[in-house]
Parts: C-alpha cells; sequence; structure tokens
C-alpha cells in the first residue's frame, strides 16, 4: 500500500508533468538512443512499428534515434547535450553518470534481467571463475556486464585488477571469443546464444550476484523545458508494453527480426526478462547496493541519494 506521502509525492510529480513547460519552444527533434542489445523487446516494437514517429511527427517533432549501445556513451551524448532520452540505460551508469555530475533522471524501469547477462567462454576456456585470473576478457566497460564480471571476480576474493579486461562492445566482444583473441567476453542475449551455437559455454550469469536493471532516464533540461513530452514518450513506451501483452507472438517475431534470430531463440530469451516499468523500493535497495560495491571496489568515488538526486517520483507509478 502506498503510504500518504508516497501519495502526495507522486501526485504532485504527475501534476509537474502534465504541466506545461514555461516559455518553452517546441523542439525540431526529439533525440532518443536505440539500444539494439541485449533483447529490449520494447524498442523493437516501438522502432519496428514506428510508435515514437506517430506520436510525435504530427506535430512536427523529428525522431532521431542514433544507435548507441554503451552506457558510458549513453551518459557523455546526455552530458553534451546530444540526447534527450536514453531509452535503455544500465543503472549503474546512471548511477556513475548523476554522481559524475552528469544531469539526468530516471523517469522509470525498463528491465530486469539477471538470467541475461553472462561472462561466456568456448569449449576449452577458463572452468571457473576462479580460472579467471590472469585470462583476457572483453566486454564493454562501464556497463552492467563490466559490473558483473567485477562481482563474479568479488565473489572470489579477487578484484578487476586481477584479470585482463578489454573494453569492447557486444559485437566485438563476441567475435574477439570467438576467434580466440580473449579467453572470456561478458556478454547478453543474443550474442550469448551465438557463442552457444559455436561451441561455447558459460561460466556464470548474474543470479545469485546482483539483479541487472536498466531505466529509462532522460537530460534534465530537457525534463525542465518539455515535461509534456517526457510524457508522452513514456505513454509511448507503455504502449509498446501493451502490444506485447496483447500481440506476444507478433512482437516476439518483430524483436527476432530486429536482432536477426529465429522466433525460438527468442522465445527462449524472453522469460529472462522483466519489463515492469514501475519501480519499487526493491530496485532502489537494488541500486543503492550496486553503488556500495561502485564505490567499495573504486568504481565510483562520491556516493548520491539515489531515490532524491536521480529517480523521478512519478517513476513508482509508472505502470
Amino acid at each position: 500500500m502506498i503510504s500518504l506521502s508516497r501519495r502526495g509525492a507522486l501526485l504532485a510529480a504527475a501534476a509537474a508533468l502534465a504541466a506545461p513547460a514555461v516559455r518553452a519552444q517546441t523542439p525540431r527533434a526529439i533525440r532518443v538512443t536505440y539500444v539494439s542489445s541485449p533483447f529490449n523487446v520494447p524498442a523493437f516494437v516501438m522502432k519496428q512499428r514506428r510508435m515514437l514517429e506517430a506520436a510525435f511527427e504530427r506535430d512536427g517533432i523529428a525522431v532521431e534515434q542514433p544507435e548507441i549501445t554503451s552506457g558510458a556513451q549513453q551518459i557523455q551524448a546526455v552530458a553534451a547535450g546530444a540526447i534527450d532520452v536514453c531509452s535503455v540505460l544500465g543503472d549503474a551508469s546512471a548511477i556513475l553518470g548523476r554522481a559524475n555530475g552528469v544531469p539526468l533522471t530516471v523517469m522509470a524501469a525498463f528491465s530486469r534481467s539477471p538470467k541475461a547477462f553472462f561472462i561466456m567462454t568456448m569449449a576449452n576456456g577458463p572452468r571457473s571463475i576462479e580460472d579467471l585470473r590472469g585470462k583476457r576478457i572483453a566486454g564493454p566497460t562501464g556497463t552492467t556486464l563490466h559490473q558483473l564480471l567485477a562481482l563474479a571476480l568479488a565473489s572470489k576474493g579477487m578484484r578487476l585488477t586481477d584479470v585482463q579486461h578489454i573494453n569492447m562492445d557486444l559485437a566485438a566482444a563476441r567475435a574477439a571469443l570467438l576467434s580466440g583473441a580473449v579467453d572470456a567476453a561478458t556478454l547478453a542475449s543474443n550474442h550469448v546464444l551465438a557463442v552457444e551455437a559455436a561451441g561455447g559455454r558459460s561460466i556464470a550469469n548474474a543470479e545469485g550476484l546482483f539483479v541487472p536493471m536498466s531505466v529509462v532516464a532522460v537530460r534534465n533540461a530537457f525534463l525542465a523545458q518539455q515535461p509534456q513530452l517526457v510524457q508522452r514518450y513514456l505513454a509511448v513506451h507503455r504502449e509498446a508494453l501493451s502490444f506485447m501483452a496483447r500481440e506476444p507472438e507478433q512482437a516476439l517475431a518483430l524483436a527476432a527480426a530486429e536482432q536477426r534470430i529465429s522466433v525460438e531463440d527468442g522465445r527462449r530469451m524472453l522469460p529472462w526478462y522483466d519489463f515492469e516499468p514501475r519501480m519499487s523500493d526493491r530496485d532502489i535497495d537494488n541500486m543503492e547496493q550496486n553503488q556500495r560495491f561502485m564505490i567499495e571496489n573504486g568504481m565510483l568515488s562520491r556516493r548520491i541519494d539515489i531515490r532524491r538526486d536521480l529517480v523521478h517520483a512519478s517513476a513508482f507509478a509508472a505502470g
């Protein structure tokens, strides 16, 4: 049950989002990151069905969707004022960005997916987390996968400095693993299936270590100047989720086509994800835990108040 104080905060947040922006001109375009990996089904549905274009172009607002998979690069784009909405941003990246002064606000959860993030190797590769000591491991820095590697190592008394981590995006990390250029790679979703198909195997996933979470975040200046457009974007996101519930097979087919995988592979991956947009106290607790780990392991030097400094009150009513 929502307390009276929480209910009041939610109502105030909803009213603030609904209020017209003061002296803000309608922008020429809304700039939304497109994150093609991992299995971000709502984002795929929005793109394939041109939902954002239908919602914004009627008012003369173009939709720009640069593909930026790296959380660190999304944060850099927000800091530069080049992006308005991060459609799928790892919570670790959001925390790191805000702690380092990047003006962004989390408006909703995108997904929770401990079963979707893996440390992968080939058949003759390391057999266990302990065997990773000194090995070459490819994967994107400053992301959920980077955090998975750090936590997996920590569970066995090791640190990131005990391995040779090589910063690569997912496609490059997968290629490096398959070619034998690295000993292991941190991968997600369809990249995991591709490695398995080539004879690879999992060393570990995030289950039991932490709950990888991605969020929808917006640039603070855009939120302040165009709250009604932020609200419209979130409404389109909810529309995509409704389509997934109403037409599950069609949504699955769209997502499989977007990632160039079979529908059966998509069906295997879909249960790995919880796409509920409404955030909960448990989500905040998980983000706080992630922040503590980053501080303890030298990945973050400054603590923020997750609820006050990063997450908008309306995120708890985002569904």
